[in-house]
């Protein structure tokens, strides 16, 4: 079609260039008339080139697409696709099993925590609340070895003060067979210091070979001797270390110290005396006593 739109074109121009009523006597003037008629049919000849690649590459690309294999426009191109005929099937255990499954210890994060920690962790963490309220900007944490060395040293003096409570004979809660109305003597005579007949409560404690107990009343006799001649006040709370504090004149302090170390043996460290030894501590006993004017 637009080869003979071509050609038609042309043969018009031709016609155009036959039919000018100008003279054509010249001959310069003949080669004029053709260059124009020339230039004015040239755009036309460019135009209907163009149209004529645009429709070639048209015809060619329309001659692809119609080749293609695979064209999108076939109404029958999804048809081959394959499709996934199986269905999968979910299971799904009953309710009262999932709910068993999940109460298992697994499953179970909340726990009291008490139950976890030592009885020697909750001292620590004590002391540590109790140092954190005195020092609050307290630097000092206690870690595992500090535990340690911590519970060793509790054993230690739990184990002193039980061997001091099961052991120690002489204490006013521990009742042994035959000491109950000694100690109570002792008790009495202890409050009632001042009025009481110091040397019978000794020779009744040697008749009955309890030397350490004569040791103690040999003690009590310093104490009555120094109150009664205005070297110390009597009372019944005081220690031996209060009474000594009190003593001002030296070599009474010291005799008295002596005599404090000498009881303390005998009474707290639980030595079994003979007749011979009580008589040696008895004699400096007495040395001592003479001295208190």
């Amino acid at each position: 079609m637009n080869k003979i739109l071509f050609v038609v074109s042309f043969v018009f121009m031709l016609s155009l260039g036959s039919c000018d009523p100008k003279p054509t006597t010249e001959k310069s003037e003949a080669y004029t008339v053709d260059s124009v008629a020339v230039d004015s049919i040239a755009p036309l000849l460019d135009s209907a080139g163009i149209a004529l690649d645009s429709a070639a590459m048209d015809s060619v690309a329309m001659t692809k697409a119609d080749n293609s294999d695979n064209a999108l426009w076939d109404p029958h191109l999804f048809d081959s696709i394959p499709k996934y005929s199986q269905e999968r099937v979910f299971k799904m255990d009953p309710y009262p099993e999932i709910i068993k499954r999940y109460e298992r210890d697994d499953f179970v994060y909340s726990e009291n925590i008490k139950d976890k920690i030592s009885v020697l962790q909750r001292i620590l963490s004590r002391i540590s609340e109790w140092l954190g309220d005195i020092m609050p900007d307290n630097p000092y944490k206690f870690n595992k070895e500090f535990g340690y060395v911590f519970a060793f040293f509790a054993l230690i003096a739990l184990a002193f003060v039980l061997y001091k409570v099961l052991y120690n004979k002489n204490q006013y809660f521990i009742k042994h067979e035959g000491e109950e109305d000694v100690l109570d003597t002792l008790a009495y005579v202890e409050r009632n210091l001042m009025n009481s007949d110091l040397r019978q409560y000794i020779n009744d404690a040697v008749e009955q070979k309890n030397y350490a107990l004569g040791i103690r009343y040999l003690q009590l006799l310093n104490i009555q001797k120094l109150a009664q001649t205005g070297h110390i006040k009597w009372k019944h709370s005081k220690t031996n270390a209060e009474f000594a504090n009190e003593i001002q004149n030296n070599t009474l302090r010291e005799g008295f110290e002596e005599c404090t170390r000498i009881f303390d043996y005998v009474w707290f460290g639980q030595f079994e005396l003979n007749a011979s030894d009580f008589s040696q501590y008895e004699q400096l006993f007495n040395q001592y006593q003479n001295q208190i004017t």
